[in-house]
């Protein structure tokens, strides 16, 4: 065995932003905004700002200081606040690398089905939402062990969501790219200790996996919710033998139930065996952010404490107003102020997080 070393490949982190108070954007969106909106995502919730990414760059310079380099994408705007001259930062524009043909995009999909085009991108790379953060210090090998990419290794069968809900759509249109290229028992049996080991994975997530193999063809994977690491080469696989199911995704400018999205990379990355399996206590958690006073309290205080490494802070159906998101807002604020008050290198220092272009 070689004497491969966590030191020997970089690591990029490529983050996905966009400002929903820009007027330009807005008027953009709402120029495009399909009439019939059955099965369409265009919610609030998937672009409003809780003014929580310079905790974001904080976090990132303060708990993984090995960051190669931030590719930093948004449609062009900027927050005011940001030094893009720092070291590390790359700011991205869409039209940087995604095909003239797909834009203007108010989807995620097409964001992150065409990362492996930006330029100078790292082979080895971490997918972060702009609701993912780092809350305490973390080693390369979170993300990346001997090469490989980390995931939980946990089978789940897709099942409905409420009426109109578009996620699970999306978790079965890239199920079914799995099963079109992987024989699940062949799968099952080649990387048996990876799949089944109660050391690696815990006894939950064993016994799903016995329970789901029973299936003819996988059913469909747990999601993390958290910052993915995808292999750049993985993507361009996916792309040249699926590429016409890839293109149909860009072409839809907001979410649509026949898309898929870059959870197909990471489905394909555990079929395919190429990946490392870690228990998801030890990678972090995820919260849906509600209204309730009691949860959002306790999800405050797990962000103030630096509770787990890593968490996925949703903004989905648990706030119903918008006088309970600005509460919500200001007292998540506060706990990452108390996390992370010192500002980094990717702030300007002469400004306050808080302002927009």
């Amino acid at each position: 065995m070689s004497k491969t070393t966590q030191q020997d490949f970089p690591i990029d982190f490529v983050l996905l932003w966009v400002d929903d108070s820009d007027p330009e954007w807005r008027a953009l969106r709402n120029q495009y905004a399909p009439e019939k909106k059955f099965l369409i995502d265009e919610s609030e919730a998937r672009y409003r700002d809780w003014m929580l990414l310079p905790y974001w760059f904080r976090a990132v310079e303060k708990f993984a200081p090995w960051v190669n380099k931030i590719y930093f994408v948004t449609c062009g705007h900027v927050p005011s606040w940001l030094n893009l001259d720092a070291e590390k930062l790359v700011h991205v524009k869409h039209s940087d690398y995604i095909p003239e043909e797909y834009l203007p995009t108010f989807s995620s999909h097409p964001i992150e089905l065409n990362i492996n085009r930006i330029k100078g991108l790292s082979e080895h790379f971490v997918y972060f939402n702009d609701d993912m953060y780092i809350c305490r210090s973390i080693p390369r090998e979170v993300f990346y062990r001997d090469g490989k990419p980390v995931h939980q290794a946990r089978l789940h069968a897709v099942r409905p969501g409420k009426i109109g809900a578009i996620m699970p759509h999306i978790y079965l249109n890239c199920t079914e790219v799995i099963n079109e290229h992987f024989d699940m028992h062949k799968v099952l049996k080649k990387d048996r200790d990876k799949w089944f080991s109660i050391r690696k994975n815990g006894i939950k997530t064993v016994m799903e996996n016995a329970y789901c193999s029973q299936f003819k063809m996988f059913p469909g994977f747990k999601d993390e919710h958290l910052p993915v690491p995808i292999l750049k080469s993985t993507m361009d696989t996916i792309w040249k033998l699926n590429g016409e199911r890839l293109d149909a995704t860009c072409r839809h400018r907001f979410r649509d139930v026949r898309d898929v999205s870059q959870y197909v990379f990471r489905y394909w990355q555990l079929a395919s065996g190429n990946f490392v399996p870690e228990k998801l206590g030890y990678l972090g958690a995820h919260y849906t952010i509600t209204s309730d006073k009691r949860e959002l309290d306790d999800l405050c205080r797990y962000v103030s404490g630096g509770e787990y490494r890593m968490m996925c802070l949703n903004d989905a159906d648990g706030i119903h107003s918008q006088e309970e998101f600005l509460l919500a807002k200001q007292k998540l604020l506060e706990a990452f102020e108390t996390l992370l008050p010192e500002k980094s290198s990717y702030e300007k220092q002469d400004r306050i997080p808080g302002e927009r272009t």
